[in-house]
């Protein structure tokens, strides 16, 4: 704040810089438009797979469509089409891991780590992505095929997300016209009335 004195203890010129809070107001507003535009891109749409309080009669059951379950355990994937009609695709396949990489948290010089280093599995995307599209062409409904995605307790978070990721990536033809769509994301034990009987 800056003024002038008249002379006899009055203030005559006050004025107050208001140029810094413009400023800052400018770049909280960046900040705000660049956030919540981040947020939206990097979204992941998934519904939540909830257990069934209670059974329906039978003869209010509708018709039994396929569904795709990818089962992430901490030695593979495990995979299976079930109500496929053929009975062998509705056995979970087993998917195993192909190695292992590491991650450095820290700087990396000339191949040497200066901080931690984490050891995390390789998981077989690609061999998943052959057995989706497998499953998609037996399903026969194209992208409105269901899809429910499991991971055990002792997988990390970044192997769910790299599931989610290949699961919505996946596509009947090499041109990518037909792609899964909206997965579900449920806990390992809804998948044991479905033929999963044994996880890592």
């Amino acid at each position: 704040m800056g003024g002038g004195s008249s002379g006899k203890g009055g203030v005559s010129d006050a004025s107050l810089n208001v140029v810094p809070f413009i400023d800052l107001l400018v770049c909280l507003i960046c900040f705000l438009l660049i956030s919540a535009s981040w947020t939206t891109l990097s979204r992941i749409d998934v519904d939540q797979a909830l257990p069934k309080a209670s059974k329906t009669p039978k003869q209010d059951q509708p018709e039994k469509k396929p569904k795709i379950n990818v089962a992430v355990t901490p030695t593979g994937f495990l995979t299976n089409l079930f109500n496929a009609t053929d009975p062998n695709m509705a056995v979970p396949k087993r998917i195993p891991t192909v190695g292992e990489y590491r991650l450095c948290r820290g700087e990396s010089r000339e191949g040497q780590c200066d901080g931690d280093v984490e050891v995390f599995k390789k998981y077989d995307v690609e061999k998943l992505r052959e057995e989706l599209a497998k499953f998609m062409k037996a399903g026969g409904e194209g992208d409105k095929i269901k899809v429910m995605v499991a991971a055990h307790d002792k997988v990390p978070y970044l192997h769910l997300i790299a599931t989610l990721d290949t699961v919505l990536g996946s596509c009947e033809d090499e041109a990518g016209k037909i792609c899964l769509k909206n997965p579900s994301v449920g806990d390992i034990n809804l998948l044991r009335a479905e033929g999963f009987t044994a996880f890592d």
